[in-house]
């Protein structure tokens, strides 16, 4: 748990880990779920954007969280898993294909606060998928999608 502004400065962190992750930005340190300003649970990378508006920062099993925006792809051409990735960093725009046979979860994104504001758009199915990642996202978040390979 950290305090914004005290622990830790408003930005966009990142974390370099493959496991399961949750995170909250809070407006407040009583407990109760209306404090909850955003908050994700995955698997994979994260990127989140802390602002200064929020009072507090709470992550579990995300390992890490750093600053350094680089990427963690070796290509933005190269497959890539569940996670959350930054569009022209670690992910090139253009048609991407998931190999997943089960329930697959995508959202491309305009920013990384984790509103529903910021999710241009989103899908849920079961088996392959294919999306278009326009040049203009942000990024882009999968879960439960399999490697996913330009196409």
């Amino acid at each position: 748990m950290y305090v914004v502004g005290q622990d830790i400065p408003p930005g966009t962190y990142r974390n370099r880990a493959t496991g399961s992750c949750y995170w909250e930005r809070l407006k407040g340190f009583g407990g109760s779920l209306d404090e909850i300003v955003a908050n994700s649970a995955s698997r994979g990378p994260i990127v989140v954007t802390i602002l200064p508006t929020d009072k507090g920062f709470h992550s579990r099993g995300c390992g890490v969280l750093s600053q350094d925006l680089s990427a963690i792809t070796p290509s933005p051409a190269s497959p890539f898993g569940d996670g959350t990735y930054i569009v022209n960093t670690d992910v090139a725009p253009g048609r991407w294909r998931s190999d997943g046979t089960g329930s697959c979860y995508w959202e491309r994104l305009k920013s990384f606060g984790g509103t529903l504001d910021e999710i241009i758009t989103n899908n849920a199915s079961t088996g392959p998928s294919i999306v278009e990642i326009a040049p203009g996202d942000r990024g882009f978040h999968s879960s439960g999608c399999g490697k996913w390979t330009k196409n």
